[in-house]
């Protein structure tokens, strides 16, 4: 189950900083194999610990393994949204700049916020939204412009199937 939820086979947690108990439960949700039980978990690890970006990236990957897109993007905007709040930047993806908050930070709402920002990207690939994905990640890469996050190559992707438009 751990593979499902994409917390990877050498590193289990996004930020160095993550509480213990936030810890213990999503180990606990990576060890079970019934995905209701899996998302109770994932679910309360968000309520009690929301301004962590550990439940948010739980959750969203949780969500997008199990093709469930819809409530995949949800969570995501609602990670947008916190990153944004705790970083003090507008979560308005499209009005961001370069120089509208530190994007070289490796930890943080900044690092929060480009990491779903190539999720929110992704989401909207997988649900056949091209346009929709391409123009995130574009915006991605202008607020990441040594690809540092990784959306790149998922930019490529979306602008193979524009190009037949």
């Amino acid at each position: 189950m751990g593979e499902l939820l994409l917390w990877g086979t050498t590193r289990a947690f996004f930020s160095d900083r993550t509480p213990t108990g936030l810890r213990y439960l999503l180990s606990a949700a990576q060890s079970l194999e019934h995905p209701a039980a899996v998302e109770a978990l994932l679910l309360e690890a968000l309520r009690r610990w929301a301004e962590e970006p550990d439940a948010h990236i739980g959750l969203y990957k949780f969500y997008f393994f199990h093709a469930r897109y819809r409530e995949a993007e949800v969570a995501v905007w609602r990670a947008l949204r916190s990153a944004a709040a705790s970083a003090g930047f507008n979560r308005n993806y499209r009005l961001l700049r370069p120089d509208s908050a530190d994007w070289q930070r490796r930890a943080g709402g900044e690092r929060l916020y480009l990491f779903s920002l190539k999720a929110l990207g992704v989401i909207r690939l997988r649900r056949g939204r091209v346009r929709d994905a391409r123009r995130v990640l574009e915006q991605l890469l202008a607020l990441d412009p040594f690809d540092e996050i990784g959306g790149g190559a998922f930019l490529q992707i979306a602008r193979s199937f524009t190009e037949d438009d």
